[in-house]
């Protein structure tokens, strides 16, 4: 695993925290610390209209931002204080799951541990459904943990999160029921196949969220299996699940470049 480990121990492009990289110094190295100091400075949009907060347009669109510099940028334009200061809950930098998880990467990485964001879906919000999430997968030099900094639930499990990639298998086996993985109005294959690619784009630390560039996902009706779509799609989960170096991650990413983000999404 030195391979791989000193792979997630590098930023990538949307994980570099660039400019912001010195607010890092003095941060604890520890994954459940650093997880606790980012859910001091996000807040989830569900949680924010479950608490009924208010927030303008301006801070709301927060929630479209791509990259762990951007979103430092936006914290500290709300509240210039040391990152590891809780902010109240209204002076936080409003976004969803996928922020919390590339934050969270992004300080495991420049504080020494190798880390990666997962996507793929949690089985601990609703009974019976797995609602798509991104979590994050830190090397504890023995084995990759699953914690989820926007929750604060570590030591994950296979039980608790599947991360695309496995979803996709287990449904492609028939051995989970694909109307079961989704988010609100969007549920079955469309869910599964975007999950898919961001799961094994991210695994490439190419860390995107949403599927709305990949032209080849937007085959109709979104929720029915397409064979050759579909058959494409298993070569890259099985690929990607084999790949054991980061050499074998970049032909898998190779293979199918239309599955890839490209520079606009990153740079967004």
């Amino acid at each position: 695993m030195d391979d791989m480990a000193r792979f997630y121990r590098q930023p990538s492009r949307t994980s570099d925290l660039g400019r912001n990289r010195h607010r890092a110094l003095g941060l604890p190295t520890g994954p459940e610390a650093l997880g606790a100091i980012v859910r001091g400075l996000l807040i989830h949009d569900y949680t924010a209209r479950v608490q009924g907060l208010r927030f303008s347009a301006e801070r709301m669109a927060h929630k479209e931002t791509v990259g762990a510099e951007a979103i430092l940028d936006n914290v500290i334009g709300i509240d210039p204080a040391p990152l590891a200061s809780e902010r109240p809950v209204e002076r936080r930098m409003y976004g969803f799951c996928y922020h919390f998880a590339l934050l969270h990467c992004a300080l495991l990485r420049v504080t020494g541990t190798p880390a990666r964001i997962r996507c793929g879906f949690a089985g601990y919000f609703v009974a019976q459904r797995w609602i798509d999430h991104w979590v994050v997968e830190y090397w504890d030099g023995s084995g990759w943990t699953l914690t989820d900094p926007q929750t604060g639930r570590s030591g994950l499990t296979r039980d608790d999160f599947q991360d695309g990639v496995t979803a996709w298998q287990l449904c492609r086996d028939g051995a989970s029921p694909p109307a079961a993985y989704g988010n609100g109005e969007l549920w079955g294959w469309d869910e599964l196949r975007g999950s898919l690619i961001n799961d094994v784009a991210a695994l490439g630390k190419v860390e995107v969220a949403g599927w709305y560039w990949c032209d080849r996902l937007q085959v109709e009706p979104l929720d029915q299996p397409h064979d050759e779509l579909d058959e494409s799609l298993d070569v890259l989960a099985r690929l990607a699940a084999a790949a054991e170096s980061s050499e074998e991650l970049e032909k898998c990413l190779a293979r199918y470049p239309e599955f890839q983000p490209p520079a606009g999404a990153v740079a967004r």
